[in-house]
């Protein structure tokens, strides 16, 4: 644990430590045997964790989501303004306030040689949507009437939602709704995460679990070949060591420059730094169904007694800016008014001693390897023993901590959410509704009052009308204080500076087909 006594010994101390680390690093990176960054047919990218599936369905984090978009193609796709635009289907109709009727496109091949057709999208559908299969993108696609989907022809489907939806193409151009080829979904079962098919620009080649996953060009691709022959995602958990690579070459692109890094990147001549807002809330979770968070004047105690602002600061730097509510403020349902807690320790120590605390209590955060939760998780430690309360940190490998949080066997955590469509169902509905617990609810709340607000922000058609339901909707979430958000991310990805066609997504799913090196 470290003790210190006001902000800039905090930052000071920080930044020693990240600056230790990229020294430390510096010896393990660039001359590592890893594949080099220097054929021109070859792009290398660093994921900032390692992939745990390449089946779209079952996905629950962004660092697969971001290789999966270049293996598959959806419906729809994201542009860049966050509107949506044809992809696998050419067009579509309103039929009526809940019947979409989509025409596809023809001609179109998945990597094993198979056309295309409604019966791919059908079956895609029909089993994210199947509450006996358990995949973690089942919450995100809940509006749809799975049974009542309909084929018309190989080339026409209509997609009914239970209730009229407003945001229903938004959402259809989410990760989790990439479509999957039927026939190897079907015959490979739960391994089809390891053999994946899709229609995408690339199709795998080898996956060397711990290590990379590479991808080769489907030259088939219904927009014509990828501009490279080959893609590999290096997991490189350590943000210095991304950077590091980065410098010197073993990699094209990486994904979440750490704060400390920026002005290297920027002053570099062999790479440039792409910097925007992301749709991401970085905060602190309670699993509220286990002691002592169970109890909601705990929960509000340690709310009170923490200087988030001094959190987002130290922990994120540029990288982001103190939260001011419970999700990112780029969202157009966001509300600013919701209730904050300020730092109050004496507050604080009152709720402890209501709830039968006064002497404090140990408690363990779970946090996965990352190093701005690590620096968060100490500054979080030292403030806690105001309040007579010792904080271990367990550190753990990025899958196992997914397992590890969906299962509720954690009593703090941090993580973040990323509302990649921009509507606040998608921010407030997967973290929050009871239906979600174990999937993206990782916090365990259980609120029948809150599950039905969700759910009228799910059906209600007028815009103003769910503006109001999703701030009220924030406002109760304040109040039963499930999570203490700390900032709004910002974005920061590096990339070399011969790289031409690289566009950054706010939606943090950058992709590849148009990416090529200068001649």
């Amino acid at each position: 644990m470290i003790t210190l006594n006001n902000r800039g010994s905090f930052r000071f101390l920080a930044l020693a430590l990240v600056a230790l680390s990229a020294s430390l690093v510096l010896f393990s990176c660039g001359a590592s045997g890893q594949e080099r960054a220097d054929a021109e047919n070859h792009l290398i990218v660093a994921n900032f964790a390692e992939t745990q599936t390449m089946d779209p369905r079952a996905v629950e984090d962004i660092a697969s989501h971001w290789i999966n978009n270049q293996i598959y193609d959806g419906l729809v796709q994201r542009t860049d303004d966050m509107g949506v635009k044809p992809a696998l289907a050419e067009s579509w109709t309103f039929l009526d306030k809940r019947t979409l009727e989509f025409q596809l496109r023809q001609g179109v091949l998945f990597h094993n040689g198979q056309e295309f057709t409604a019966r791919d999208v059908q079956y895609t559908f029909e089993t994210l949507l199947d509450p006996e299969a358990g995949f973690a993108g089942r919450s995100r696609l809940a509006m749809i009437d799975v049974e009542g989907i309909e084929i018309i022809d190989d080339y026409t489907i209509r997609i009914p939602t239970r209730e009229p939806f407003a945001a229903i193409l938004t959402y259809l151009a989410h990760s989790s709704a990439l479509i999957v080829n039927k026939t190897a979904a079907e015959e490979e079962g739960r391994n089809f995460g390891t053999t994946p098919v899709g229609t995408g620009p690339f199709k795998l080649a080898r996956w060397d679990r711990g290590t990379a996953v590479h991808l080769e060009r489907f030259d088939q691709h219904w927009r014509g070949p990828a501009r490279v022959e080959k893609l590999t995602f290096r997991g490189i958990p350590e943000g210095s060591s991304r950077t590091i690579e980065l410098e010197t070459g073993g990699v094209h692109v990486a994904q979440r420059i750490p704060e400390t890094d920026l002005r290297r990147i920027r002053e570099n001549s062999d790479t440039d730094l792409h910097e925007y807002a992301s749709m991401r809330l970085n905060y602190i979770l309670f699993n509220t169904q286990r002691p002592p968070f169970d109890d909601l004047r705990v929960r509000q105690a340690i709310s009170y007694a923490l200087d988030t602002d001094l959190l987002a600061e130290v922990a994120y730097g540029d990288s982001g800016i103190p939260a001011r509510g419970y999700m990112n403020s780029s969202i157009w349902a966001f509300n600013p008014k919701v209730y904050r807690y300020d730092q109050d320790l004496e507050k604080a120590r009152q709720l402890l001693e209501q709830a039968g605390y006064g002497d404090g209590f140990s408690v363990t955060m779970t946090i996965d390897d990352n190093a701005a939760r690590r620096t968060l998780a100490e500054i979080l430690g030292n403030q806690l023993r105001e309040l007579g309360i010792t904080m271990s940190i367990e550190i753990m490998e990025w899958g196992a901590y997914l397992q590890r949080t969906a299962a509720g066997e954690h009593q703090m955590a941090q993580l973040a959410w990323l509302a990649s469509t921009g509507d606040p169902h998608h921010a407030l509905y997967p973290n929050y509704h009871s239906g979600n617990i174990g999937a993206a609810n990782r916090s365990h709340t259980d609120l029948p009052e809150l599950d039905a607000l969700l759910q009228a922000g799910v059906t209600e058609g007028d815009t103003q009308a769910r503006l109001e339901i999703y701030r009220e909707a924030q406002e109760i979430i304040s109040r039963y204080a499930p999570i203490i958000p700390v900032s709004d991310d910002r974005e920061a990805v590096g990339i070399r500076a011969n790289l031409r066609g690289f566009t950054p997504s706010p939606s943090g799913y950058h992709l590849f087909h148009g990416v090529g090196f200068a001649e």
